[in-house]
C-alpha cells in the first residue's frame, strides 16, 4: 500500500495571500497598556484577557465566567469599562489599555487604599474588575451616591460578601485622596532624618521590652 500523500490545493481566486506581519493565523498587534507601548503577534479573535494574561503576564486582570457575566476581567479600554474576555485582540489595537496593574503609581492609589482600610476584598477574584469599575466611575464622578456607586459596579459579582464593604471603600475613596493632596503640600523632613522607630532622629529601633514574669 502507497502512504496517503498530503492533499494539495492551490489557492482560488479572492483567496487571501499572507500579509506581512502575519503568520499561521497570527497578526502583529499594537496597542497601549499601563503607559507603554506593546506589540504581539497573536490571532486577531483571541480574547484580549488572554493576551494581557499569557502574552504579557499582566495577571492581575482575572478570568471567571469566560462569557462576560461575572466582570472579574474588567479592563479600562480608551477610559471605558470593558470585560476583556468578550473583546478580540484585533479590536484592541490602537487602543489604550488600563489593568488593575496600572491604577497604582509607586503607591497604592485613592482607590486601592480605601478598600484596603475597609476590608474590601476577600478571595480577591473579583476585586481587580471592581477596582477597575470603581476608577472608571471616580473619573467621572469623584463623589458617588450610594445608588451610583451600586449602578457603576453592577456588572462585577462578587460571591463572597454584601458588597456593603466594596460601596463604602469606593464612597470614601475621595477622602484618601483629599489626604494625600494635603500630605504632599505639607513640609517634609529633609531626607535620613525621619525614622519611624525615633522621634524625628535617626536612630535604632527600640529594644524589645523585657518579658515580664507573672506569678
Amino acid at each position: 500500500m502507497s502512504k496517503a500523500q498530503p492533499v494539495m490545493t492551490k489557492a482560488q481566486p479572492g483567496m487571501t495571500k499572507a500579509q506581512p506581519g502575519m503568520s499561521m493565523g497570527c497578526a502583529d498587534i499594537a496597542f497601549e497598556v499601563n503607559g507603554a507601548a506593546v506589540s504581539v503577534c497573536v490571532p486577531p479573535v483571541r480574547r484580549l484577557s488572554s493576551v494581557l494574561r499569557d502574552e504579557l503576564r499582566l495577571t492581575g486582570t482575572k478570568v471567571g465566567c469566560d462569557a462576560g457575566d461575572c466582570g472579574a476581567c474588567t479592563v479600562l479600554v480608551d477610559g471605558e469599562p470593558v470585560c476583556a474576555c468578550l473583546m478580540s485582540a484585533a479590536s484592541a489595537a490602537g487602543t489604550v489599555v488600563t489593568t488593575v496593574e496600572g491604577l497604582a503609581n509607586g503607591r497604592l492609589s485613592a482607590l486601592q487604599a480605601s478598600f484596603l482600610d475597609h476590608g474590601a476584598a476577600q478571595c480577591g477574584i473579583c476585586t481587580p474588575g471592581l477596582l477597575i469599575a470603581a476608577t472608571a466611575l471616580l473619573e467621572k464622578n469623584p463623589n458617588p451616591t450610594e445608588a451610583e456607586t451600586q449602578d457603576a459596579l453592577g456588572g462585577v459579582l462578587c460571591r463572597c460578601t454584601g458588597y456593603r464593604k466594596i460601596v463604602a471603600a469606593v464612597m470614601d475613596a475621595g477622602r484618601f485622596a483629599d489626604e494625600r493632596s494635603t500630605d504632599a503640600a505639607a513640609p517634609h523632613p529633609p531626607a535620613g532624618t525621619f525614622s519611624p522607630y525615633s522621634d524625628g532622629e535617626k536612630g535604632e529601633a527600640p529594644a524589645p521590652a523585657s518579658p515580664s514574669l507573672h506569678s
